[in-house]
């Protein structure tokens, strides 16, 4: 059972208005500001770089990416920090071995994030092919299943679009492209921390996620998983302290052997601790309370919706296919009509 009271005591803004924009970036729990805050102030009273403080710190950098492995079913060592999605999305993109001819396959509801970087990737002669998604955004897997070819190296998908609200069958696309020999990376932007996650039981094998959304962790976190086996392939585009080791005697360098190579340079720690209190809070509810509590109320504002006059519903028409994002319209009416409207109602601009 969820408790909803303590919840609400949680999140500060709901004495003054409904926050409804957790899709673009959520409202954090005191517990999470607490937990940040409280390192500030400890860093600000001894100083960031007192030796057992900072061991302390490190310590607990790690202690939070095997909590984060553990909530999406994967290990420490695949796990690295990010400080958003699409920086996880350019080490993919960026790190992977391209040939003349290669292609990914993206879909036509992906934000401008999980585009681009492959759209840049023509410059290397790679192809990149769209897939029509259905009339309910959804992706058709014949339709996906007809798009592969030999020269197929990668899908990409988020596995819910922001525009949509469609939740697309992950765990069956990555089997389609198991089949294949054709990589996945899943774009879980929308679903970390709102629906339950397992990457071995899903068999994609890149995820990239930022905290600040479904999870309700701070701006600037997030975190990029690649399968183990797939580590050593993936060249790290950017180098530095932290995720390289330097031989200097020989002149020479490495990376190491897990995903912190893909974490150059000082860690940003305010984020990655107010990532580690996200995960534990969400822990605290479950993550299938959350996602039964969610589901309960997407189905109701559609059913809320429907007695509107006019009203045009986008997205995935069975509600098994579609969770908490519900983009709609009113005939007659711009989105900016609404969303104006909406604003000026509570007093927001």
């Amino acid at each position: 059972m969820i408790d909803m009271r303590k919840i609400q005591q949680d999140m500060p803004l709901l004495e003054h208005y409904i926050y409804l924009n957790t899709a673009a970036a959520s409202a954090m729990p005191q517990p999470v500001v607490d937990e940040m805050t409280s390192y500030l102030q400890k860093q600000a009273s001894i100083g960031p770089y007192l030796p057992s403080f900072r061991q302390e710190t490190y310590a607990q950098v790690e202690r939070i990416r095997e909590k984060a492995a553990l909530f999406i079913g994967a290990t420490k060592e695949e796990i690295a920090f990010v400080p958003n999605g699409s920086v996880a999305i350019n080490y993919v993109a960026g790190g992977l071995q391209w040939k003349q001819g290669d292609e990914v396959i993206v879909l036509d509801t992906e934000m401008l994030s999980n585009y681009v970087p492959w759209l840049a990737l023509q410059q290397q002669g790679v192809q990149l092919k769209v897939l029509k998604t259905n009339d309910e955004y959804m992706v058709d897997l014949y339709a996906l299943e007809q798009l592969i070819t030999p020269q197929t190296k990668l899908i990409t998908f988020a596995h819910m679009s922001n525009a949509a609200g469609a939740l697309q069958p992950a765990k069956e696309i990555c089997q389609l492209a198991q089949q294949h020999h054709v990589l996945t990376l899943m774009n879980a932007n929308q679903t970390l921390g709102l629906t339950p996650m397992n990457v071995a039981e899903l068999g994609c094998d890149f995820l990239v996620a930022c905290g600040r959304k479904w999870l309700r962790g701070p701006e600037g976190s997030g975190i990029l998983y690649v399968r183990e086996a797939l580590i050593p392939t993936l060249t790290p585009i950017m180098i530095g302290w932290g995720s390289t080791q330097w031989d200097y005697q020989n002149n020479a360098y490495s990376f190491v052997e897990t995903a912190k190579r893909f974490e150059p340079g000082c860690p940003i720690i305010p984020s990655i601790f107010g990532l580690g209190a996200a995960i534990d809070y969400a822990n605290n509810i479950g993550i299938h309370h959350i996602y039964d509590r969610v589901k309960q109320l997407t189905n109701y504002l559609i059913e809320q919706l429907a007695t509107i006059p006019g009203i045009v519903l986008y997205g995935p028409q069975n509600s098994a296919h579609r969770l908490s994002i519900t983009p709609f319209n009113i005939e007659g009416l711009s989105p900016d009509e609404l969303t104006n409207a909406f604003s000026r109602a509570w007093g927001h601009h």
